[in-house]
């Protein structure tokens, strides 16, 4: 900051600086949020027969196999890696998806995490 004639002025470097951190600080929620929507991708294709569109488990197959709540306090409040070992190994009569890479679990769970506050 420099003071001229009783005026202060802020530094051009100080105004590079703040919007290099707001930049930054964007990124990871945009990186999620595209992990979220790739996720969405792979949960129609995988998971949406049993979990229903909503997560909520309602689907006719989903009934049958009295698949979870996806949005419920119990599964959301699960550490990601319970859930990551679930999607990839399966869990009761979940079959695993062993084909999926770590990648892709990870934006299953991205997209699982959005399926509680659309409730």
């Amino acid at each position: 900051m420099t003071t001229h004639a009783g005026k202060t002025h802020v530094g051009i470097g100080i105004l590079a600086a703040a919007a290099l951190v707001l930049t930054a600080l964007a990124v990871p929620t945009t990186a999620r949020a595209d992990a979220a929507a790739a996720g969405a991708a792979l949960y129609k294709e995988k998971c949406i027969g049993c979990h229903a569109a909503d997560g909520s488990g309602n689907a006719p197959m989903g009934k049958a196999l009295k698949a979870g709540d996806l949005r419920s306090p119990q599964i959301q409040g699960k550490k990601d890696a319970e859930l990551a070992a679930a999607i990839t190994n399966g869990k009761g009569k979940m079959p695993a998806q062993k084909g999926l890479s770590a990648a892709q679990v990870s934006q299953l769970l991205d997209y699982v995490r959005t399926l509680a506050k659309a409730k």
